[in-house]
């Protein structure tokens, strides 16, 4: 029986079924079990059970024949794609077909991290987001994202549910213009849980990425965890020479990230 342990199960139903599917374990045009069998197998509700169908469903993994059954989908999409890099804005811009899963949204008490990070209180409340990023019908990224309380209140659901940016929300959106970030990237391993929402295994490497956006009056409004999985996502930066009298070094110009 599943146990919730801060992935809903919805997605834990819907992970393990995509796994078969790209497994091989269940073949394109094969019957797919019955709501009332997985039901039974994985000890939910039916409801449970229908949204991690609607999600396979919505990706094209899997087709609802009305009178008929579930079926595999005859053109399964593939599970790995080419290995991307460049910004979300960019990756949507060139129209890679993505999609957002919102795990949470609601106020916490934030880690000492982000109270530094952010320049706030301790005591103070923040908003924290957590979503899963699907490029191409494939888990690509889980993002944490924190934001001050004043700014945390004016993002809605709807907004924080659609295939934009969030970079792109609060500048078109809440009028907030971001001007610069301070990056740290580091080597990870997924965890039960980061492995769940990302389709690998427990202790797999990951990339991990956390950044602190400020706006154009060098104030802190965001603090963000992206966790990518390493064998669809790669870190490109370029280095210019720079010579100077007694010596040379290496400097980095623009890198690619998120």
């Amino acid at each position: 029986m599943l146990q919730e342990n801060g992935v809903p199960l919805y997605y834990q139903i819907e992970t393990i079924l995509r796994q078969r599917i790209s497994s091989g374990a269940l073949k394109a045009g094969m019957p797919f079990s019955n709501e009332e069998a997985l039901q039974k197998e994985f000890g939910v509700s039916r409801i449970t059970v229908r949204h991690s169908l609607a999600s396979l469903e919505k990706e094209g993994i899997i087709a609802r024949k009305r009178g008929k059954g579930t079926f595999v989908s005859p053109k399964i999409p593939p599970l790995e794609a080419e290995k991307l890099t460049g910004s979300m804005e960019n990756l949507l811009r060139m129209g890679v077909n993505s999609s957002v899963k919102l795990l949470e949204l609601g106020m916490i008490d934030p880690p000492p991290i982000v109270l530094e990070n952010l320049g706030i209180a301790e005591g103070t409340q923040v908003l924290r987001v957590r979503k899963v990023r699907v490029l191409d019908g494939s888990p690509f990224s889980y993002v944490i994202n924190y934001f001050p309380e004043e700014i945390g209140l004016k993002l809605s659901r709807a907004e924080l549910e659609r295939k934009s940016s969030l970079s792109e929300i609060l500048e078109k959106s809440l009028g907030i213009y971001l001007e610069e970030a301070v990056q740290t990237v580091s080597a990870a391993i997924a965890d039960a849980e980061e492995a769940a929402l990302l389709s690998v295994r427990f202790g797999d490497p990951l990339l991990k990425v956390q950044r602190t956006v400020f706006d154009n009056k060098k104030k802190p409004i965001e603090h963000v965890t992206v966790l990518y999985r390493a064998d669809r996502y790669s870190l490109t930066v370029r280095l210019k020479r720079r010579r100077l009298k007694n010596s040379a070094h290496w400097d980095a110009g623009e890198g690619t990230s998120r």
